[in-house]
């Protein structure tokens, strides 16, 4: 089919545009430009001339790179001079639209677009941009560059210049030279001009545009290629970057503003050649993130800090295949927004989510209402994702892979360090697994989780006052939530069953990753409890909520941990060489911190150490290298040692299979090589003193002076102290009645002249076994020789007891120890002198003058009954476990012993539904709690209800502290309460004080080492329940004081944690507290002459006591009963 011919008549249709004819181009002719006349003609625009145009084009671009980069020095003076004059000659008026400065390239551009001639265009576009450079590298030109910047900006030759970026993708040749031309007039002069540009942001700034063309990248070209002739891409980013480093506050603000072209300036930073990417770098962390300026606009440099645009320099950093030129660069820049709040991506948070650091006042706790403590707070420990502040952060490092790269695990770990709120969101919403299985990823996994628990606690808890600088203003008044301490403790990903299975398994790397976790994770929660304890002390309003929360993080780590069973499993099952040294040191470091940190899981297993110490002991008495394995060696010893001190299933005195001593035999060989250190020297008396093998530390001295002499100590003097260790240990009564036989015979010779407290006082049963073991030791002269130098050093005391020289004088009686005394008089002070241990440094603290205050009982008042009582009804609002563990059953049990008679009917109501409601349940122990629920409601109906009393606090209190041990069955005083709970559904009021003194002072306990446990258990209950009439009257009828008081004088009373004798003297006190209690301890107990007689002795709260006695007593009656005035006794 032919082509439709055109019809002029008819048809308004004009005809086709003639196709152009300068689609071939001859190669440009160059000239050298000789004078400015020469230049001017060789630039004039003649429509018939395109071909001389161009050619005067190439000749013009030729000269001035010959003047920009100095190729002809000599004669760039000539060529500068030709370069002004040719300016000169040109237009200078702005004013005047059709005659602009250099109008002839002006014309020939026009005259190509209007031409669709883009060869023309590209050359007159890139002229003037190599001239605009030119001129800026020229002082004196900088009058004819700021009139050439301002022809450009003109706005009908700022069309030419859109209709260029505006080109089609495949003309960069048309895009990239008005690039130029746009950059090197928002650059010149220092970007004088910068604002100017951005006024006409419609034709300079058009975002649509700017984005197409920062996605025009090429990625098939090489390094150097790129270099030389930078892409569409490459052009627009340094034109953006110009206007980062140059335009004003306001401007560069509308600028950053723009979402959509903050992330096309990224989206391809990865193709990007390298120097691109360190200028797009530099300029944004330079010019943008560290502007002062921009501190106040927060918004607009997060616009820029996107997670998208993190992402893209991720990219770079990390994911490079053949690793990118630019990714250290890349790394620091990441690193420094993660870190510095005024890039404006971090806000600076601890643990407290916003809202979380105050409690609310309107929801206060009324004197009404029921105290639900932490459960009252509805935002406390909520089960979804804390909301953060950092949200950019968070989505960031979400994609980030820690396992897999250690930088992008740094980059992780400096956003949790610089901002800790995001640990618990992080890992609310990453699904991690972490089941034992050795391959690269789980190493990688458990590293980094190392590495997390490492991060430390931040300061105050993490309670941020700032807005932007994140100033701290000391602890916050609540707690932060349990729920993201924990977090940061032991992450989501490491539950109970992850870690069990770890120390489980038969690769010993997994093990010790799961152990050195735990380490950790121990020693963050004692440093985290520490300052839970400084932010308790420092609470006025909130020290309950502090505890519970401190109690509820504590069992919540419980439950997460490994239970102690699978520890001591581990530790067992791992070689006792120098090639499992680390593993060993690192278990023997948990178990340390089970007893240390969490005391009631660790004493859930009866854990016996003394094979493991013993044997440590025993290498350490061989000598340990100075190696890396010795060292380790040395810190698995003082790991055990401290297991050894807190473990209940100890066996100091008892020999371990076929080694040849006791674990504290062993010990103290070890110390006397060593014996200035000062932690084996306090275990040491530790051990000793609670069995009462020693009275006084300075004993301990002389001890082990005596194995100081000059000659070395023989296997047999270490057998004999070893036998005479475990007699006294084992035969405590019988050593302390030849003690006390010693005394009476110098008493009955007349030397008891001395009334000195020190000189009467008993020493320990140690000196009294090796005086009564030494006869048989009278053939091993070795024995017998530090038999006499033992008990000689221990005589050089300063204070030697009158029992001390009594024995002394009976070992020297024996012949065959005549002629030892002689070798010990002289050095018994030397000896004496090296053991003494260096006084600590003590700091000095300025002396500051306090009124003086006369003297306080360390014993506090008894609690008084509260007007409110909700805990009638709070123990039905929980779950039964919850409620027995949180006290509110024991409350309820309290609420017997009420004044009131409709509380103590409500309180009995309440236990029966509570015991029906325990049967049904799945409460561990639930049989134990109903029998003893039934035995106080039992003695409460039929011993109180009859007559309409309150049951005694005395019962009140005991079954409040039986209702703990039965939730303990390690506890020391389970078994004899078992037997009886189930002696009688009925307990016999009167009866029980004097029951359980019986049951106790004067009978065998559980366990070895738990008979002043036992004791201080019962004095603790007496002074708890003692606090009405009613309570008194039983300990008087009961004849409780006289036996407590008698108690005070047990030669181990002083020595049983140091509380008994206080104990007992509090039991007087609380006396006096109640009304007529005074009159009753002086009229039937005497303690009147006791208190005198205990004040002698140098107890001075006993003289405090008795002056209350005398003050709360009613004279008139105290008068009648002793015939003599109050001021007299």
């Amino acid at each position: 089919m032919s082509k439709r011919s055109y019809e002029q008549d008819g048809d308004d249709r004009p005809p086709k545009r003639a196709r152009p004819e300068h689609t071939n181009y001859q190669k440009a002719a160059i000239e050298e430009i000789q004078f400015a006349r020469q230049l001017q003609q060789l630039l004039t625009f003649r429509q018939d001339g395109i071909q001389q145009l161009r050619n005067g084009i190439a000749s013009f671009k030729a000269f001035l790179e010959s003047i920009l980069y100095h190729r002809d020095e000599d004669d760039r003076a000539r060529q500068m001079s030709i370069l002004r004059e040719y300016l000169d000659t040109q237009p200078r008026d702005l004013k005047d639209a059709e005659k602009p400065f250099l109008g002839q390239l002006w014309q020939a551009w026009s005259f190509a677009n209007q031409n669709n001639n883009d060869y023309l265009a590209s050359q007159v576009a890139a002229i003037l941009a190599l001239l605009l450079r030119t001129l800026s590298s020229l002082l004196d030109f900088r009058d004819h560059g700021i009139l050439l910047c301002r022809t450009v900006l003109l706005h009908q030759h700022l069309r030419l210049i859109k209709r260029g970026l505006n080109a089609p993708k495949h003309k960069d040749f048309v895009i990239s030279p008005c690039l130029r031309l746009l950059t090197e007039v928002t650059c010149f002069d220092g970007g004088v001009l910068a604002s100017e540009v951005q006024k006409r942001k419609e034709e300079t700034l058009d975002i649509s545009t700017l984005r197409r063309n920062l996605g025009l990248v090429r990625t098939d070209v090489p390094e150097e290629e790129a270099r030389r002739k930078p892409s569409v891409r490459t052009l627009t980013v340094r034109y953006l970057l110009a206007h980062f480093k140059y335009l004003h506050e306001g401007a560069k603000v509308g600028l950053l503003q723009s979402r959509p072209l903050c992330i096309a300036l990224f989206q391809h930073l990865a193709d990007d050649p390298a120097d691109v990417v360190n200028e797009i770098l530099s300029v944004t962390e330079q010019n943008v993130l560290k502007d002062k300026d921009l501190q106040q606009h927060r918004s607009a440099k997060q616009t820029l800090l996107t997670s998208h645009n993190l992402e893209r320099v991720t990219d770079v950093a990390t994911r490079s295949h053949d690793g990118h030129p630019s990714a250290d660069r890349a790394f620091a820049w990441l690193k420094a927004v993660c870190n510095t709040s005024s890039y404006g991506v971090l806000w600076r948070s601890g643990w407290y989510p916003a809202g979380t650091t105050k409690a609310d006042p309107q929801n206060g706790r009324a004197d009404s209402a029921i105290d639900l403590g932490l459960d009252s707070l509805e935002f406390y420990d909520r089960v979804d994702r804390p909301n953060v502040r950092n949200t950019i952060l968070l989505t960031w490092i979400q994609t980030l892979r820690p396992h897999a790269d250690p930088k992008e695990r740094e980059l992780a770990l400096t956003c949790f360090e610089s901002a800790p709120e995001l640990v618990a969101a992080y890992f609310a919403e990453k699904n991690m697994q972490l089941e034992p299985k050795l391959s690269n990823t789980w190493i990688g996994y458990a590293s980094f989780l190392f590495e997390l628990i490492r991060l430390p606690v931040p300061s105050y808890l993490g309670n941020m006052n700032g807005e932007e600088d994140g100033a701290n203003d000391g602890y916050a008044e609540l707690p932060p939530q349990t729920n993201i301490m924990l977090e940061n403790l032991l992450p989501r990903p490491l539950t109970h069953k992850v870690l069990t299975r770890c120390l489980n398994q038969s690769s010993d790397l997994i093990t010790f990753f799961a152990v050195r976790l735990l380490v950790l994770a121990f020693q963050k929660l004692s440093s985290l409890q520490a300052e839970m304890r400084k932010a308790t002390e420092m609470s006025d309003s909130h020290k309950d909520l502090w505890q519970e929360a401190s109690g509820r993080l504590l069992t919540r780590f419980t439950e997460r941990t490994p239970a102690m069973k699978d520890v001591i499993g581990t530790f067992r099952k791992i070689p006792d060489d120098d090639e499992h040294a680390m593993q060993r040191e690192a278990v023997a470091r948990l178990l340390r911190l089970y007893y240390e940190v969490t005391p009631v899981q660790a004493l859930a297993e009866n854990f016996d150490v003394s094979t493991a110490l013993t044997a440590a002991l025993a290498r350490g008495d061989e000598g340990s290298s100075a190696s890396e394995v010795g060292e380790l060696r040395a810190l698995e010893l003082q790991h055990l040692l401290v297991v050894a001190k807190h473990s209940p299933g100890m066996r100091w005195f008892s020999k371990q299979g076929a080694l040849k001593h006791s674990p504290i035999v062993s010990l103290l060989r070890l110390h006397v090589k060593d014996h200035q250190n000062r932690e084996v020297r306090s275990l040491l008396w530790e051990v000793l003193g609670q069995h009462d093998l020693l009275a006084l530390e300075s004993e301990l001295d002389a001890l082990v002076a005596s194995l100081l002499g000059k000659d070395e100590v023989s296997d047999e003097v270490w057998a004999f102290i070893d036998d005479c260790m475990s007699r006294a240990s084992k035969q405590p009564v019988k050593y302390v009645d030849q003690l006390e036989a010693a005394a009476s015979k110098l008493t009955e010779a007349g030397l008891d002249a001395e009334a000195d407290a020190d000189f009467n006082a008993l020493p320990g049963l140690l000196v009294a076994a090796v005086a009564e073991q030494a006869p048989f030791a009278a053939k091993k002269p070795a024995v017998m020789r530090w038999a006499v130098r033992f008990l000689d050093v221990l005589s050089h005391n300063k204070k030697p007891t009158r029992t001390v020289l009594a024995l002394r004088d009976e070992v020297l009686a024996l012949p065959e120890s005549r002629q030892e005394a002689a070798d010990t008089d002289d050095d018994a002070g030397d000896l004496l002198a090296q053991v003494q241990l260096p006084k600590m440094s003590v700091i000095e603290v300025p002396h500051i003058d306090k009124p003086e205050t006369a003297p306080t009982l360390p014993f506090t008042q008894p609690d008084t009954e509260s007007d409110n009582h909700p805990e009638l009804l709070r123990w039905a609002q929980k779950d039964l476990g919850v409620a027995i563990e949180d006290g509110d059953v024991e409350a309820l049990l309290l609420c017997l012993c009420s004044k009131h008679s409709d509380v103590r009917r409500q309180a009995q109501a309440q236990l029966r539904t509570l015991m029906l409601r325990l049967r049904g349940s799945a409460v561990e122990d639930k049989d134990h709690f109903c029998m003893l629920i039934g035995e106080v409601i039992e003695t409460f109906e039929q011993q109180c209800v009859v007559e309409d009393r309150p049951l005694p606090y005395l019962t009140g209190t005991f079954a409040v502290r039986a209702l703990r041990v039965l939730q303990e069955p390690t506890h020391f005083i389970y078994p004899k309460l078992n037997r009886y709970l189930i002696k009688s559904p009925e307990w016999r009021i009167p009866r029980m004080p004097l029951f359980w003194l019986s049951s106790t002072v004067l009978s065998r306990p559980e366990e070895d080492d738990a008979y002043w446990k036992e004791v201080q258990w019962v004095l603790d209950w007496l002074v708890d329940g003692l606090r009405t009439q009613a309570d008194l009257d039983v300990l008087r009828r009961g004849g409780v004081f006289e036996k407590v008081t008698a108690l005070y004088w047990s030669p181990g009373a002083g020595k049983a944690r140091g509380v008994v004798r206080e104990k007992v003297v509090e039991v007087l006190y609380r006396a006096t507290c109640v009304e007529g209690g005074s009159g009753t301890l002086m009229t039937r107990a005497g303690v009147m002459a006791w208190l005198e007689m205990v004040g002698a002795g140098g107890d001075g709260v006993a003289g405090l006591v008795k002056r209350r006695v005398l003050d709360t007593c009613e004279m008139e009656r105290v008068r009648e009963w002793s015939s003599v005035e109050v001021d007299h006794l």
